[in-house]
Parts: C-alpha cells; sequence; structure tokens
C-alpha cells in the first residue's frame, strides 16, 4: 500500500491514532488525534507525548513504559486490553478516554507503540445521566405517587363521608403533588441536555425582583409547613431591573436555592432572601438561612452531583443544576459562604466583561 493512501485511511479513522518510535519520537498523529487533543501535528512533536497526558498521570505513565520497553525482547508483537483512562486537551480540559496499545516490531532497537484512543466524553454523560434518571424515579417519583396514592385514599374517604370541605384541600394535594412529578421527570430530561451543552435555551425580558418575590410567595406554604418564616427585601432602585435569561430555567434555580435554605433552617428561624447592589454596583441576590452550617469537608463538593447535606433522601442534583443554569446558561456567578452565623448563597447578576 502506497504511503499516500495509508495516510488517507489512518486519517479517515473515527479514533486517534498516536505513534511512537523506539526513541520515543512521534511519528504518526492522524487528524482525529488532532481534532480530540488540539495540537497539530507540529505542535505535537515539538511538545512530546507527555503533553496530552494528565500531570498527575505522567509518573505513572513513565514506570509503565519503561515496564514495556524491558519486555520488548520477549515479545514478538503486542496487543493490550482496553484501558480506562484520561488524556489533556491543549485548553487544559482532562476528560475520559479508552486506549488500546499495540506493538510493531522490527527488532529489539527498532519498534513502534501505536495508542489508539477513543474520547468517552459523552458516553460516559449518558452513563452518569441514566444512572440518576433511575435513582429518581425510584425514590423521588415513587414517593411523590405514595402521596398521590394516600391523598386519593382521603379524598375516597371524605367523598363516602360527605365531608366536602375537606374534597378541595385533597384534591388540590393531588394536584400539586402530580405536578411536581412531571416537573421532576421535566428537570432530568433538561438536566442531560444542560449537561451535554444541547439545551436550547430561550432568551426573555425578566424582571427580577418580581421574580423572586413570586417564588418566595410560592414557598411560603413549604417555609411555614416547616415553622420557618421567609422575608424577601429588595433595594428601591432594583424593584424595576430587567435582565436577560430563560425564564423557566431562572425560576428552577431560585426554587432549588429558597427551598434548600427553607429545609436547612431551624424551626422557628427566619429565611431572609434579598436583592442589592454589590460595593461594585453590580446586582446581587442573597438567600441567608441559619441552621448548622455546611460542614468543611463538603464545602470542596457542594456542587458536584451526588452531594448532599441535611436532607432526608435527597438526590443530590439541585446545586449541581443550579450552577449550571446559572453559569453554563446564563454569565452569572453562584457563590456562597457558611458559618456559625448561618449559611449565604450568593448570585452576583454580572455579564462576563463585568468579571
Amino acid at each position: 500500500m502506497n504511503e499516500p493512501l495509508f495516510s488517507m485511511i489512518v486519517d479517515s479513522l473515527s479514533d486517534a491514532l498516536v505513534t511512537l518510535d523506539q526513541d520515543k519520537r512521534i511519528v504518526n498523529w492522524n487528524r482525529q488525534a488532532e481534532s480530540m487533543f488540539g495540537y497539530t501535528r507540529a505542535e505535537i512533536e515539538e511538545a512530546g507525548i507527555e503533553a496530552i497526558i494528565p500531570e498527575s498521570l505522567r509518573e505513572q505513565h513513565r514506570e509503565s513504559y519503561e515496564e514495556f520497553l524491558r519486555t520488548i525482547p520477549s515479545r514478538e508483537s503486542f496487543v493490550s486490553q482496553v484501558k480506562s483512562l484520561k488524556g489533556l486537551r491543549k485548553d487544559g480540559e482532562v476528560f475520559p478516554v479508552e486506549i488500546t496499545h499495540s506493538l510493531l516490531k522490527k527488532s529489539d532497537g527498532r519498534f513502534f507503540i501505536t495508542a489508539v484512543i477513543r474520547d468517552v466524553t459523552l458516553s460516559r454523560q449518558y452513563q452518569t445521566m441514566r444512572k440518576r434518571v433511575e435513582r429518581i424515579t425510584r425514590h423521588d417519583v415513587r414517593n411523590k405517587l405514595v402521596i398521590i396514592a394516600l391523598a386519593g385514599k382521603k379524598l375516597a374517604e371524605a367523598l363516602r363521608a360527605l365531608e366536602n370541605a375537606n374534597c378541595s384541600k385533597y384534591m388540590d394535594i393531588i394536584d400539586k403533588e402530580s405536578q411536581s412529578a412531571l416537573d421532576m421527570l421535566d428537570s432530568t430530561r433538561d438536566l442531560i441536555l444542560l449537561e451535554a451543552g444541547s439545551y436550547e435555551s430561550s432568551n426573555e425580558c425578566l424582571e427580577i425582583a418580581s421574580l423572586v418575590r413570586q417564588k418566595v410567595d410560592e414557598m411560603g406554604p413549604v417555609a411555614a409547613s416547616r415553622e420557618v418564616d421567609i422575608r424577601f427585601s429588595c433595594q428601591e432602585d432594583l424593584e424595576k431591573i430587567e435582565l436577560s435569561g430563560d425564564g423557566p430555567l431562572v425560576e428552577r434555580a431560585l426554587e432549588n436555592l429558597v427551598k434548600n435554605a427553607i429545609e436547612a433552617e431551624n424551626p422557628g428561624g427566619t429565611v431572609g432572601v434579598a436583592l442589592r447592589n454589590d460595593e461594585k454596583g453590580t446586582p446581587v441576590l442573597e438567600i441567608r438561612n441559619g441552621g448548622a452550617p455546611i460542614p468543611d469537608e463538603l464545602k470542596e463538593t457542594i456542587y458536584e452531583p451526588d452531594v448532599t447535606h441535611g436532607k432526608q433522601g435527597g438526590s443530590g442534583l439541585g446545586l449541581y443544576a443550579t450552577r449550571l443554569i446559572l453559569e453554563k446558561v446564563h454569565p452569572w456567578k453562584l457563590s456562597f459562604r457558611s458559618g456559625e452565623e448561618g449559611t449565604v448563597f450568593q448570585v452576583r447578576f454580572a455579564s462576563p466583561d463585568e468579571e
């Protein structure tokens, strides 16, 4: 096979193909490798193979490579099993890959090691999302359906006893819990799209003060059921401020933050929700609660999926989704501080050029 044809075939592969010679020089770097890692052939030849290996794994790679070299005299050829590792893109992103290695040996002193590398980022995301959907369906949706079933039973009893005054209350429970279950399923679908970067957001003019006030009012019954007071305050010049954003997503983020604060507050305590300008004149929303502070060991991971604090049966996706909404879909910033005085989550409504 002539060399131009061979190069065309190698470049047509859907996986990255990288070949090193016995001097650890890169002698093959196909088009998919360039696309996957961000380096041109000339750039990777100058940078060396360790440029695509995360720093934390480089020493391990050197040791494994040297160990493999010592076995070459005893091998005629070699093809490894698929290994799950991490790759490093030119822009600094670390991502999951699957790799197989093979050996083409011409002599003990002249050989080529080829790695076939597959980016499994999307595959891993879908696997993770599938597990989360299964967990949410098993736990959260099941609990919602139990509540609906109990409310239906009470409604039937009330109707049989002609206690019509109770019918409206139980019907409200059925209606709200049914809608909550549907919203939960929709939220899971949207979360998958947000993580994959495929969510098509809509931009509309949002009156933030009005939106926050509405959400605080909606959360009033939840607060009352936990014997918690909830208060909203707004700086006068921010009452009519308008920002561009995806209304349904912003509402979901606000609800997560306010609900979390209510659930973290002690009975008899107060959750404060305040919209004001910070020292730079940028609008910020602060949601403050008392209760136990966030443990130090959770502060570094509080936004990660599956991490939850202070809630029985929580799925650990609320703050994770909230951060995606506020920082990935919108150009805002979510932060928090927590200590003996309580916990404050802050949303800073700043555009990137203001940071």
